[in-house]
């Protein structure tokens, strides 16, 4: 076949036979246009600092001593009297209320519901406890003494 006849039967001129063919993008987004890739471990760095700032921004329990990776306290809030009953024979009472990553909360930590937990009929001193751990799970609790 001559070129004369590969002309006359094929669409391409004969300068073009043999090279390959670009698709045409240039309505189409591309990356090479100014878009910059960001990388994985930035927005992997972006989340962990915002994790930081979320869980140490406030502590789910209050306490009057609080740690950034927990805390675990005991303190004395009111004694109402001095007992004549030796402390051994003392009655306790505990009411407790939880709460999961400061966002559910639930319990009856009152006076009232530690008294009954610890069948008591006069009360000598209330304490409270704190226990926190990473601000995921924390737990306030009243404690009640008497007779």
């Amino acid at each position: 076949m001559t070129w004369d006849q590969i002309k006359d039967q094929s669409v391409a001129p004969k300068e073009q036979v043999g090279v390959n063919w670009k698709v045409d993008r240039s309505n189409t987004l591309d990356r090479a246009t100014g878009q910059k890739r960001v990388p994985m471990r930035t927005f992997l760095a972006l989340g962990m600092m915002g994790l930081v700032v979320v869980l140490n921004g406030c502590m789910i329990v209050d306490s009057p001593i609080k740690g950034v990776l927990g805390t675990e306290v005991i303190w004395g809030d009111i004694a109402t009297s001095e007992s004549s009953t030796p402390a051994g024979t003392l009655k306790e009472g505990k009411a407790c209320a939880e709460s999961i990553l400061g966002l559910l909360a639930r319990g009856d930590a009152s006076v009232r519901a530690a008294k009954e937990n610890g069948n008591i009929k006069e009360v000598t001193s209330v304490d409270h406890s704190a226990r926190n751990l990473l601000n995921v799970v924390g737990e306030w609790c009243t404690i009640v003494r008497g007779r």
